[in-house]
């Protein structure tokens, strides 16, 4: 009978030692309020720089601004490249979990505020050197547009704070100052930190 108990105690000491939990590191996420993100496509892609800023009210909303930093493009053809941009959004979360928020699947409204260069390359007017390869001259115009609209995405949080989302969207030009664009196309994969 000693034996029996002896290993009753033993197995439910192990089991409740296995049962523990850690609330506080889940307490500890849903006190952290601030958030900083990094566009890792555009950053790998090589052609800009998109840095994050979230600020959490609640369980359910946000708000919060990017920057994006173009560093310019290799092309031959004609093209557009978006220079500077500074985003500030409100967000919405639809989460079920009662753990902490603003994770989840979310719906945001953006603004938009952008500057460019276009290039294009003027077909009519070129040159041709002795051995016959043609030279087309290039024309370069410079761009700010403002463009608003939504986005649709999904967040996820670990317990530590490191955060992932995937979002994309699409704003329409308010000012039609993009002569290539109708509007811009707002999506990434980014990775963070909620401190």
């Amino acid at each position: 009978m000693k034996k029996v108990a002896l290993m009753f105690s033993l197995l439910t000491g192990i089991i409740g030692n296995a049962q523990t939990t850690y609330p506080e590191s889940s307490d500890m996420v849903f006190n952290k309020k601030n958030e900083l993100r990094i566009g890792t496509i555009r950053l790998l892609s090589g052609n800009s720089f998109d840095l994050g800023y979230e600020r959490i009210i609640d369980r359910n909303q946000s708000f919060g601004a990017n920057m994006l930093i173009g560093f310019g493009s290799n092309e031959d053809i004609a093209y557009t490249e978006q220079l500077f941009s500074i985003s500030p959004y409100y967000r919405f979360y639809f989460n079920k979990s009662q753990e902490y928020g603003a994770k989840g699947m979310f719906v945001e409204g953006f603004a938009d505020f952008y500057s460019g260069r276009t290039y294009n390359y003027i077909n009519n007017y070129y040159t041709t050197d002795p051995y016959g390869n043609y030279y087309y001259y290039e024309r370069k115009d410079d761009y700010f547009d403002v463009a608003a609209g939504f986005a649709l995405g999904w967040k996820w949080v670990n317990t530590i704070g490191f955060v992932f989302e995937i979002k994309a969207g699409y704003g329409r030009n308010l000012m039609d100052e993009n002569p290539n664009a109708s509007g811009i196309f707002r999506g990434d994969f980014s990775v963070g930190y909620r401190f």
